[in-house]
């Protein structure tokens, strides 16, 4: 049998590449006469770029600022006069200290990151958007790329505080850039569905102030006019304010499967082996797994999905399974999750095999 193994990261235990390996590793145990795929995986978030620097990418880097404006060396990649921005390497969970106030993360860095990537030659940006630790509407995006925000004396915010809460009036500048959002969830600019609600806990934000950022967002939203844009939420309302400056939210875990050839991979493929740390509600909201599921079935193709944990299982999938037994503790460690995932791997594939 064939296999072709394409996962996402397990946030906090493995990346995708490990994840890959431990699959591989499992499924050879289980039949050594298997032959494997495999490529590291994401949908816009965390481990995009490592995905397709394993596919041919290139290399760049530059000088920005982090969340906190902290200043920062980014990696991103390029490919002739595109550029592909993981906006998680500028403002991601992982760069948020213990000292700092989740409220007033901004995302600065990743519109002065777009300014040098277009020195350096690119005329078409795409922002992989997932695992940030912001929700400032993605203004701090648009002030470093030009836009001017005023609050309701028509003077300039003063950046004392999160600009959804000082922001009355925007200007917005015109890029001689096409962007584009690579989005891997459909949430909204605000409401229930929206940034503040869905992602604002994850981000720590307390209760109140993620009912006064609501608020806010929404009536941003409506400055901007996208209120309505699916994706408009992602990243912190990021994918909004790239929106409002022309760019197309598009499924970043479509776009990354394009590139690397996923159709004519799959194509060659017995099974389809895919996962992330937990699936749940928000795996069917574009999430890399749900995608590589719905594709194998329109190929026919079986799928297995694997976890950390599954509070809801993908009806798509053929398998879709926790790597722990029902007598383990859910665990983060590395080893244990590699060890087990390498485990699972091995029984589902004697299954298939009998």
């Amino acid at each position: 049998m064939h296999h072709f193994i394409i996962s996402d990261s397990f946030k906090g235990s493995l990346t995708s590449e490990e994840v890959a390996l431990a699959v591989q590793n499992g499924i050879l145990q289980g039949d050594r006469e298997a032959t494997i795929d495999w490529s590291p995986g994401a949908d816009g978030g965390e481990g995009t770029l490592e995905m397709l620097f394993a596919n041919g990418f290139v290399q760049a880097e530059a000088e920005t600022i982090d969340l906190a404006g902290r200043p920062i060396r980014a990696q991103y990649t390029r490919k002739n006069e595109q550029a592909i921005i993981e906006v998680a390497r500028v403002c991601g969970l992982g760069q948020v200290r213990a000292t700092d106030l989740p409220i007033t993360l901004h995302t600065r860095g990743v519109g002065r990151l777009v300014l040098r990537a277009m020195d350096a030659g690119a005329t078409e940006i795409f922002l992989a958007l997932g695992g940030t630790g912001t929700t400032d509407g993605g203004l701090g995006f648009l002030y470093e790329l030009g836009a001017v925000l005023l609050d309701g004396r028509s003077q300039p915010i003063t950046w004392t505080d999160n600009p959804l809460l000082e922001t009355e009036q925007i200007i917005l500048p015109k890029l001689a850039v096409k962007l584009h959002v690579l989005a891997d969830v459909t949430a909204a600019y605000a409401g229930k569905h929206g940034a503040a609600k869905v992602f604002g806990p994850q981000k720590g934000l307390t209760a109140r102030e993620i009912d006064v950022l609501d608020v806010h967002l929404e009536r941003i939203g409506n400055i901007l006019g996208v209120n309505e844009v699916a994706g408009a939420g992602a990243a912190g309302g990021l994918g909004g304010a790239a929106a409002a400056l022309g760019a197309d939210i598009l499924s970043g875990a479509l776009f990354l499967l394009n590139q690397i050839k996923f159709d004519q991979r799959l194509e060659a493929a017995d099974y389809v082996w895919t996962g992330e740390g937990k699936v749940d509600a928000q795996t069917a909201l574009g999430k890399l797994p749900a995608i590589v599921a719905e594709r194998a079935n329109e190929a026919l193709v079986p799928c297995v999905i694997l976890a950390g944990h599954v509070e809801r299982p993908y009806a798509p999938a053929l398998i879709c399974e926790s790597i722990h037994d029902a007598d383990e503790c859910v665990t983060l460690d590395s080893e244990l999750s590699r060890l087990r995932l390498a485990r699972r791997a091995e029984q589902i594939t004697r299954r298939l095999n009998t």
